[in-house]
């Protein structure tokens, strides 16, 4: 998802937020209340910056989402695929 994106890091700022504006200062960014450079994610690692707690949240909640709907879809599969087979006995 966020993998090699670009990120925001503000000028003073120890931290680096992804662009999504749930985080309260990716959205001060975005509204032009706050300047920030963009960079790729690796670079600011590369700076020894880290992924501020709400932008982590963010992407902890993303990817348990992301699961969530990949389970639901092997079953639906699984149920679909085995109709014709119902079909068969009835």
């Amino acid at each position: 998802m966020h993998q090699g994106d670009e990120v925001f890091v503000t000028k003073l700022g120890k931290y680096y937020h992804y662009m999504d504006d749930d985080c309260p200062t990716t959205s001060s960014i975005l509204k032009g209340k706050k300047q920030a450079q963009k960079i790729k994610e690796e670079e600011a690692k590369a700076r020894g910056l880290t992924l501020c707690k709400h932008c982590a949240k963010e992407y902890a909640e993303d990817l348990k989402e992301r699961q969530g709907c990949g389970a639901a879809t092997i079953f639906f599969l699984g149920v679909v695929g085995t109709l014709p087979l119902f079909q068969f006995f009835i």
